[in-house]
């Protein structure tokens, strides 16, 4: 045994270490060699031919449990069979040489050299660098037996916390929300099927319909959206389209909506709406110290439907016509306190006072009889407008075809529609029903129009509301 440890654990060459990258020791085998020494008995000294390193082996637990009274004889277990007699073999390193044969003296017990263990596998390689922080060697023990390391997960998507760049809250406004609850029906048999039986079908397709006309029409109006009405013919009912439109805005919306009457040929347009206030537009433009909107309330009429409007000079007492520098004048205080501001205009395009309204105003209303001559002049206005720069303005027009007189016009409206719409974006041509109460020529009250003529003024509406969020304005 001594000879296998200095043949180990010593150079064949005296004075020279052994270099411990060069050679892998087995220590399973060493104490297993060591196991083959026949233990010797307590109190006994060890036999000559034992090697030095035997130590005496002490009785085990299971003896000393069986005899407690007595000291019992220790078994020696039986010799171990001698390993076959074959040749060493030496792992393939040039730096270790083959074992000689030692002579023994006489009488000494010639052991068979022990067979050194192959060399032991190599490890596995480590992990990469960059995921030795997602494995602990100290704790998992996997390097140490050799075992390879399984990769780490790939990490999951970003979420929107570790960016660090959105809000937890922004993310549920796009999260669609469902509900039980219907909107109760108000008109038709729903409605009284609601009322009797208390049994809710929810809105039908009209009530959807014009609800989805009042949320386009409730769109927001940045700045100060200015709207012209205009109409080379007289009588085909500007006035009453400007009221009518600016009532149903006004009542829809909710917000602050002004009426100017643009006509220097002495309008009507605070007569139609409801004259409350004598003053008018000369009044506004000679005040100077208007700085509120109650100090422009002061000079506005205001109907049922909280639309004001602002009145023209007095014809009779009028000392010059309205002109472009009275619209821009007037239109440079307004629009700092109304978010829509309408013109009603006169039926002439080369006055001054036309002119000025088409360099400030975002979108259009035709407005023509439904007759040959009123279609005519309606396409004039088109044509006009395409030939001298408002080519962008007619894009965002709409064409009101008005019956004016009650009984079959001598044209065919709908061959009109679509003559008008090859001129104008779709759905912008609306045809208004000849209505009473518009006829009888007093103040115009929204409730009182029929039910058709108020759905149009509102599909009107609702299709220059379109525009409020285009990027084109003047």
């Amino acid at each position: 045994m001594s000879a296998d440890y200095d043949r180990l654990f010593h150079s064949s060459e005296p004075g020279k270490p052994v270099d411990d990258a060069t050679i892998t020791v087995d220590r399973d085998a060493i104490l297993k060699a060591t196991a083959a020494t026949p233990p010797v008995p307590a109190g006994e000294k060890p036999p000559a031919d034992a090697p030095s390193g035997a130590m005496p082996v002490a009785p085990t637990q299971t003896q000393s449990a069986a005899t407690p009274s007595r000291t019992a004889e220790p078994q020696v277990p039986p010799p171990m069979p001698p390993p076959p007699a074959t040749a060493p073999q030496w792992p393939q390193n040039s730096m270790l040489r083959a074992p000689q044969q030692q002579q023994f003296g006489p009488g000494a017990r010639h052991e068979q050299p022990a067979t050194l263990p192959p060399p032991a596998q190599r490890l596995a390689p480590g992990p990469a660098p960059s995921q030795l922080s997602d494995i602990d060697p100290e704790i998992s023990g996997a390097w140490r037996a050799g075992q390879a390391v399984p990769a780490p997960a790939q990490p999951g998507p970003t979420s929107a916390a570790s960016m660090g760049n959105h809000r937890a809250i922004d993310a549920l406004s796009h999260v669609g929300v469902k509900t039980n609850v219907k909107m109760p029906s108000q008109r038709g048999w729903r409605h009284w099927l609601y009322v009797m039986t208390r049994i809710n079908l929810g809105l039908s397709p009209d009530e959807i319909y014009e609800l989805d006309l009042h949320n386009r029409i409730r769109r927001n109006a940045r700045d100060s959206y200015q709207i012209g009405v205009f109409g080379l013919k007289g009588g085909v009912g500007k006035t009453a389209v400007t009221v009518s439109l600016g009532s149903a805005m006004a009542k829809i919306r909710g917000d602050r909506i002004l009426a100017i009457d643009a006509d220097p040929d002495g309008g009507n347009l605070a007569d139609r709406a409801g004259r409350q206030s004598a003053a008018t537009i000369a009044d506004l433009l000679a005040d100077q110290e208007l700085s509120r909107y109650n100090d422009i309330r002061a000079y506005t009429s205001m109907n049922s439907s909280n639309l004001e409007v602002l009145s023209s000079e007095d014809y009779s007492g009028a000392q010059r016509e309205f002109n472009d520098d009275d619209w821009k004048g007037a239109t440079a205080v307004v629009s700092r306190y109304y978010n829509l501001v309408l013109a009603d205009c006169g039926a002439g395009l080369f006055q001054k006072a036309t002119r000025g309204v088409l360099s400030t105003i975002s979108g259009l209303v035709i407005v023509a009889s439904a007759s040959i001559d009123g279609a005519r002049q309606a396409a004039v206005t088109m044509d006009w407008l395409r030939q001298n720069g408002y080519q962008d303005l007619l894009g965002r027009s709409c064409v009101v075809i008005n019956h004016v007189t009650p009984g079959k016009p001598n044209v065919d409206v709908e061959d009109l529609v679509q003559q008008f719409e090859r001129h104008v974006p779709p759905g912008r041509v609306i045809v208004l029903p000849y209505d009473k109460h518009i006829a009888a020529g007093t103040e115009i009250q929204l409730d009182l129009l029929s039910d058709t003529f108020q759905r149009r003024i509102t599909e009107l509406a609702a299709a220059l509301s379109d525009d409020f969020d285009r990027l084109e304005r003047r």
